[in-house]
């Protein structure tokens, strides 16, 4: 079936499924499996879903076994994801929908057994195409006391948890600096390997090999390609709404012109933006070495090695008593020769009232390409509503 008769069908199918599962829940209690399993709001572990607080990125870094086993029981632990989008610049000569019914997809996650914690998320559609596998990991986690989880399977790289979990249309790009053949934002996606990581006293420290970022073919995925060890040392209070430290990586890729070899550093520092008016903060800086970044596009030259760098900064407020959150963020990319990408983002993101399932985000997207001929681009504009939805009500 075409990926764009599957969205089509999909969307028509949960306009049945929304309303039926909103009528079954009570207004305030309709929530994502693990909320909705402990009867709490989102907000528990969400500035803005998906975006975490303090104690969200503890339950993420813990793979989610600080969670009691036999609560997440009461809720079946299958959620189904699907989102409705707008950009302004898509359209005619772009190949792309204006307005598309973007992706679909499904996520089951919680408990194997009582050691063993898993996230699976496979899209049915991924930008209007048939869908890859997105997520699929599984996590061992009686070891050093419980403190230490050991991941398996196709996983997020140690990062800034917005590096996953966002609530921008587009997240921050301190990472994604495009450097010859080299792009940087690949180096951070999903991908198959393995981590260890260790959360103690808020201390978060993780480290990881990764290599293929494809679907499940990839997890024997051992021909040339992006192989790296990523790292991230943090200081990740679970009651205290800041997290700041260190993250990078040490890695090869394979070029036009032979291996490239990559290595990056970055600090960074995240403030949670607080229901009484304080703002929140993300702050994060890369440096970026490549020794044999290949071919100049542009020129068909041999680009020499170099060092690059990203920043992105972003001021968040939270709104409504936590039900919305605005943001402007200000990124800049420099490649190590003559291009700096400029990006200024203004985002604003809200949970529907009376739909718990429902989120809405907006994002203004102005900058652009800046070398030594000042050309600017912009604005853009982007717009999503996302349901998340269970497939089940909480017992």
């Amino acid at each position: 079936m075409h990926p764009r008769t599957l969205s089509v069908l999909a969307v028509i199918a949960l306009g049945g499924v929304v309303p039926a599962l909103l009528l079954e829940s009570h207004a305030g209690e309709a929530m994502p499996i693990f909320a909705q399993a402990y009867g709490v709001k989102c907000s528990v572990c969400h500035t803005l879903v998906p975006q975490l607080n303090a104690y969200g990125r503890f339950v993420q870094a813990s793979a989610y076994s600080t969670l009691d086993r036999e609560t997440l029981n009461r809720s079946l632990p299958v959620w189904i994801d699907e989102s409705l989008q707008y950009d302004s610049t898509a359209g005619a000569g772009t190949g792309a929908p204006r307005y598309d019914f973007g992706n679909l997809g499904i996520h089951a996650l919680g408990y194997a057994t009582p050691n063993v914690t898993y996230h699976i998320q496979q899209w049915f559609v991924q930008d209007n195409q048939s869908g890859g596998l997105d997520t699929a990991w599984a996590s061992y986690n009686n070891l050093l006391h419980r403190d230490a989880h050991l991941y398996v399977g196709k996983i997020e790289p140690p990062a800034p948890s917005v590096y996953s979990m966002t609530s921008d249309i587009d997240g921050p790009t301190a990472s994604s600096t495009l450097v010859g053949e080299h792009d940087w934002g690949a180096t951070f996606d999903n991908r198959w390997g393995s981590k260890l990581e260790y959360v103690h006293n808020n201390l978060d420290l993780q480290g990881g090999y990764l290599w293929s970022g494809a679907d499940l073919n990839g997890i024997v995925d051992f021909s040339p390609g992006d192989k790296s060890f990523e790292w991230k040392a943090s200081y990740s209070p679970v009651k205290v709404p800041i997290t700041g430290g260190f993250f990078g990586s040490l890695g090869s890729l394979p070029v036009s012109t032979g291996q490239d070899y990559y290595w990056s550093y970055a600090p960074y520092l995240q403030i949670d933006p607080h229901v009484n008016g304080i703002p929140g903060l993300l702050a994060i800086y890369q440096w970026q070495g490549d020794n044999n970044p290949g071919v100049d596009s542009n020129t068909g030259n041999i680009m020499p090695s170099v060092w690059s760098r990203g920043s992105s900064v972003e001021i968040y407020e939270s709104l409504f008593n936590g039900n919305a959150v605005f943001s402007a963020r200000h990124d800049i990319n420099y490649d190590g020769y003559r291009t700096v990408t400029v990006g200024n983002a203004l985002n604003f993101g809200f949970n529907v009232p009376h739909f718990p399932y429902a989120h809405v985000y907006f994002e203004t997207l102005l900058g652009g390409e800046s070398s030594l001929n000042g050309v600017t681009g912009g604005p853009e504009w982007k717009a999503t509503l996302w349901l998340t939805l269970p497939v089940s009500k909480a017992r």
